[in-house]
C-alpha cells in the first residue's frame, strides 16, 4: 500500500512538472517577439530605433559592410562576395558574415536582394553553418524613414520570405527570436551611438 502511495505521488509530481514545463514553453511562445506586427502581413521580429542623423548618412553607413565591425555585437566581420561585378551595398552584392576573427565557427552568406535608396535594403541569409539551430528562406531588412533633415528612424526586422515556414522552423524562430531581439537591441544601440557621435 505505501509502495502504491509513493508511485501514486511521484506520478502526480511528474505530471506537475510536465504541465508546468508546458505551461512555461507555451508562455514563451506567446511572449515570442517573433509574431504578429502593425504594418505586416507576416510574422516578423522588430527593432526600431531614433537616430539624431539624417537618413542618407546611415543609409550609407549600413550599406559598407566593413562598418559591421564596429556596430555589430555578433558579426566580427563581413567580406563581400562579389564586389567586382556588384559593389558593395547595393542589389545583386553577396557578403559572407563571420563571427569570430578566424572565420571559423557560425558564418552565413547574404544576398541583398531590394534596395530603394534611403528607405530599405533587404537581404536574403542563406549557407548557414555551424548554427545550432537553421532555418532556410530567412530574411532580413534595414528600413529607413526620415523625420526631419537631421534626424531619422531606423527599423532592423527578420522574418520568412517566399516561402511558408514548417512547423518546426516556426517553433525554433521563436524561441530564437528573443536572442535576435537581444542583439537587434544591441546593434541598434551601437549603430545610434556611432551615427550621432562618430565614437
Amino acid at each position: 500500500m505505501e509502495k502504491n502511495f509513493r508511485t501514486t505521488r511521484l506520478y502526480k509530481v511528474v505530471a506537475a512538472a510536465m504541465l508546468l514545463l508546458v505551461a512555461a514553453l507555451a508562455g514563451m511562445i506567446y511572449f515570442s517577439p517573433f509574431g504578429k506586427a502593425a504594418g505586416y502581413p507576416y510574422k516578423v521580429i522588430t527593432n526600431t530605433v531614433e537616430i539624431d542623423a539624417s537618413v542618407d548618412s546611415v543609409y550609407r553607413f549600413l550599406g559598407n559592410s566593413a562598418n559591421a565591425t564596429r556596430w555589430s555585437v555578433f558579426v566580427n566581420h563581413i567580406t563581400p562576395l562579389n564586389n567586382d561585378s556588384f559593389p558593395d551595398g547595393i542589389a545583386g552584392s553577396r557578403r559572407r558574415c563571420f563571427c569570430q576573427q578566424d572565420e571559423q565557427g557560425m558564418q552565413w552568406d547574404e544576398l541583398i536582394t531590394e534596395v530603394v535608396p534611403n528607405q530599405k535594403r533587404q537581404l536574403t541569409i542563406y549557407n548557414l553553418q555551424n548554427f545550432p539551430m537553421t532555418a532556410a528562406n530567412l530574411a532580413t531588412e534595414q528600413l529607413y524613414e526620415p523625420i526631419s533633415n537631421s534626424k531619422c528612424r531606423l527599423t532592423f526586422t527578420v522574418f520568412f520570405k517566399d516561402a511558408e515556414p514548417t512547423l518546426y522552423e516556426q517553433v525554433k524562430t521563436y524561441f530564437a527570436a528573443y536572442e535576435i531581439q537581444s542583439i537587434f537591441e544591441q546593434n541598434m544601440a551601437n549603430i545610434k551611438r556611432i551615427n550621432e557621435t562618430g565614437r
